[in-house]
């Protein structure tokens, strides 16, 4: 029960054959050989940002390729995806990202020592209109002047069902089977893992339970992080409500372990709750945001942070993926019809411990990079091809 994860920006803007992706006909044989080498039973199909209402920037002499090379592109993929994947007898889910909102262009200075990939990130960039339009929502540091862009404060209520209505409003005009919400970001990492996370509400809600001000006093850093967590399993909870009558399966992928980590911070990930309390169908864990699952190419590579209760760039105060598969995601999943797929997109294809990962008692399947099978001479050539 594989899952065959498609970036498609990715495959529009360097794949190569049909291994772009860029005509009906290509996913429809594409899928077939997901199906029949991969073994994937379903396919996380990525929106483009081109979906999304946004701003493309690019310093003068570049182009963004998000915006070029999917200019040919005169199909509908919400109305193509779900037929070809039905006839091809595989499940298809929507995958969106929910702290991937994009940034501003960096003014040349910057770029020259920060960038968020060297080969295709360093000379353009991409701003969802709503987070540009709505700079107080991005996720604040203590005082209040730095933001880390693109990710998103889910304390704002505002913020909560901007995602909520953009999601449910494709699902509804789409047959997917269900939903896959991403917690990778993009975005340039914390400078420290408790950077962020003092937004106006986050404060008040902290006073108003702990009776501490989070700006200007001592405070627990457990019960912050938790409180941040909260807010998290608020949105699951609500984008559930929105979901189940509309009979769509929801799954969520996110790293291994219990806070969300690199390059977002020490937010407790409270996946335990959304099994017990039936929030989820299926949970893809061992997620990375630190390379980019296609070629691998280290994202900010100059930006790593410090300070993380758990890392698994790392290592820190993670077990072997096995151990915390059978030991912790194991006895939670026991009890639960929720399904566990394990991320595979970082990994070379090894049969030998695909099987050994896959055999784990509350394993169903793993979850591969079409982009990587389908492309081989791009990931041999270690390079984008503009």
């Amino acid at each position: 029960m594989n899952t065959a994860s498609v970036s498609w920006g990715d495959h529009l803007a360097f794949g190569e054959g049909d291994g772009r992706l860029a005509t009906p006909d290509a996913v429809a044989r594409r899928m077939d050989r997901w199906r029949d080498d991969l073994g994937a039973t379903s396919v996380h199909w990525r929106v483009l940002r081109t979906s999304i209402a946004g701003r493309f920037q690019a310093a003068p002499g570049y182009a963004h390729p998000s915006r070029t090379r999917t200019r040919d592109v005169r199909w509908d993929p919400f109305e193509v995806v779900p037929r070809l994947a039905g006839q091809a007898g595989l499940a298809a889910y929507l995958y969106v990202s929910l702290f991937d909102e994009g940034w501003p262009l960096a003014p040349p200075s910057v770029r020259e020592t920060s960038f968020h990939n060297a080969m295709h990130g360093r000379h353009v960039a991409w701003q969802s209109d709503f987070s540009r339009r709505h700079p107080e929502y991005a996720c604040t540091d203590r005082s209040g002047r730095v933001r880390q862009w693109g990710v998103l404060c889910l304390a704002h209520e505002a913020v909560r069902a901007h995602f909520i209505d953009r999601f449910v409003g494709w699902m509804r005009d789409a047959a997917f089977d269900g939903l896959f919400v991403c917690l990778r970001s993009q975005s340039r990492p914390a400078d420290h893992a408790d950077q962020f996370g003092f937004n106006d509400p986050v404060r008040h809600d902290f006073h108003a339970r702990f009776g501490r001000d989070l700006l200007t006093e001592d405070f627990d850093p457990q019960a912050w992080r938790d409180l941040l967590g909260e807010y998290l399993t608020r949105f699951v909870r609500e984008l559930r409500h929105v979901l189940r009558p509309l009979g769509r399966r929801l799954a969520v992928g996110m790293p291994r372990g219990d806070v969300l980590g690199p390059p977002l911070g020490n937010t407790t990930l409270d996946w335990r709750r959304w099994i017990a309390e039936d929030l989820i169908d299926e949970i893809v864990v061992n997620q990375d945001s630190s390379r980019c699952p296609s070629m691998w190419h280290a994202l900010w590579p100059m930006h790593r942070g410090y300070g993380y209760l758990q890392n698994y760039v790392d290592g820190r105060g993670m077990p072997a993926l096995n151990e915390q598969i059978a030991r912790d995601y194991g006895a939670a999943l026991a009890p639960s019809a929720v399904r566990l797929f394990v991320a595979w997109q970082w990994r070379e294809r090894d049969e030998v411990e695909e099987a050994r990962i896959a055999s784990l008692a509350p394993v169903s399947g793993l979850v591969h990079s079409t982009f990587r099978y389908d492309n081989p001479a791009a990931v041999a050539r270690d390079d984008w091809r503009a």
